[in-house]
């Protein structure tokens, strides 16, 4: 299931140009990958309480156009990768209505615990809600 979020940029995002400043992907990647999960039928929040962080191991963005001030964004994320010790995600951007994708990206994060930071087996620790994500990322897959 790829999940798309729509954002319109605002006038803090952008430098002295009106175009995005490279430090705002990160950032709409973030909030793409948390509206996935909900849509998915679960909340950062959830895990959280259930004593799992999900920290990021790595992120990249390749930056194809500028988007600029007053664009109205579509963020589109999607499960690449999961398994019992990480999940990936990969994100494109692009302006509503238009195919062009002006930046993508991915991200990868472990599943640890909330109080050691050491990794976990979320498989075996959060049955049901890893079944949730690998519903999804199975749909994925065929997208």
């Amino acid at each position: 299931m790829a999940n798309t979020t729509e954002i319109t940029v605002r006038y803090a995002e952008t430098d002295c140009m009106g175009v995005v400043h490279h430090a705002v992907y990160p950032v709409w990647f973030e909030i793409a990958r948390t509206d996935y999960i909900k849509a998915a039928g679960m909340s950062y929040a959830e895990i959280e309480k259930a004593g799992i962080m999900l920290p990021v191991a790595g992120i990249s963005c390749k930056y194809r156009s500028p988007a600029k001030y007053d664009d109205e964004l579509v963020i589109t994320a999607k499960i690449t990768r999961l398994n019992a010790a990480r999940i990936d995600f990969y994100y494109s951007v692009s302006r509503k209505g238009e195919s062009e994708i002006l930046a993508e990206g991915t991200s990868s994060h472990g599943f640890v615990d909330s109080k050691t930071f050491k990794p976990i087996n979320f498989k075996k620790q959060k049955p049901d809600f890893f079944a949730v994500l690998e519903k999804h990322a199975k749909i994925d897959e065929q997208t």
